[in-house]
């Protein structure tokens, strides 16, 4: 059974607006994106349903391990509580817009999913890649008519964290160079990306191109999860666009 969306999906007593409250109250989070990092580090990031907005949580202030994800089944679907520690994550836009820092010890799982991805409440997506990024959307290149290396401009004032809504047919998967990459077709462009999503690259790594069409869910409609990387480079100034996953 699929869980519904409300906007009680909020733990207990959290007022809608948390100004004053981080560290206080917990707030109810529905996993969307679990992602890869470096050094068997993992980017978790959530829906809060009552506010309507994309939250980053970190652990502590630091990025999830394994050993966490499997102690409190986190997976794109599942609900968590967690409390804010109300301290400030010195990064820049626009990861600043979704990172908290919440007390590691009050994470609460709540229970595993699924939920329906394209119901009243869920987690909001857009018709275009631009159009999620609100036209912060740049790239390096073109080549044959996919635009390569996508992505917003340190400081922008814009989410690091969004989703589109698009036909399963808009949607191809590549290896290039080792990696697994994702061509997307909003409608007004087409887009090469890394796929940075842990399910993804876990079936890619096992079974190649076909385990990972095994891994897409079996529905016409697809909801994809879309995350900016911290910048890198020299300068710094550039964060790049990944498919953080894929959900029907």
């Amino acid at each position: 059974m699929r869980l519904s969306i409300t906007p009680m999906d909020e733990a207990p007593g959290v007022d809608e607006d948390e100004a004053g409250v981080r560290g206080q109250k917990a707030m109810r989070l529905i996993i969307t994106d679990v992602t890869e990092m470096h050094g068997g580090n993992y980017c978790v990031a959530g829906w809060k349903a009552q506010g309507q907005r994309m939250v980053r949580p970190l652990p502590n202030g630091a990025n999830w391990t394994a050993g966490l994800l499997q102690q409190h089944g986190i997976a794109p679907g599942a609900s968590i509580d967690v409390t804010p520690t109300g301290q400030q994550h010195p990064s820049a836009f626009p990861h600043h817009t979704e990172d908290t820092l919440v007390d590691q010890a009050t994470i609460q799982h709540v229970n595993g999913g699924p939920i329906n991805w394209f119901a009243a409440g869920a987690p909001l997506t857009y018709g275009t890649v631009s159009g999620a990024f609100f036209g912060h959307i740049a790239h390096n290149s073109i080549w044959n008519n996919i635009l390569q290396g996508v992505y917003v401009p340190v400081g922008a004032q814009v989410g690091s964290l969004a989703a589109v809504r698009l036909p399963r047919a808009a949607v191809q998967f590549v290896e290039e160079f080792d990696k697994l990459k994702a061509v997307l077709n909003d409608g007004n462009a087409r887009y090469k990306l890394a796929v940075s999503s842990l399910v993804l690259k876990t079936a890619w790594r096992q079974g190649g191109l076909a385990a990972v069409q095994q891994a897409l869910p079996a529905t016409p409609q697809f909801h994809i999860r879309l995350g900016l990387a911290r910048a890198f480079g020299n300068p710094p100034d550039k964060c790049y666009l990944m498919v953080n996953g894929i959900h029907g």
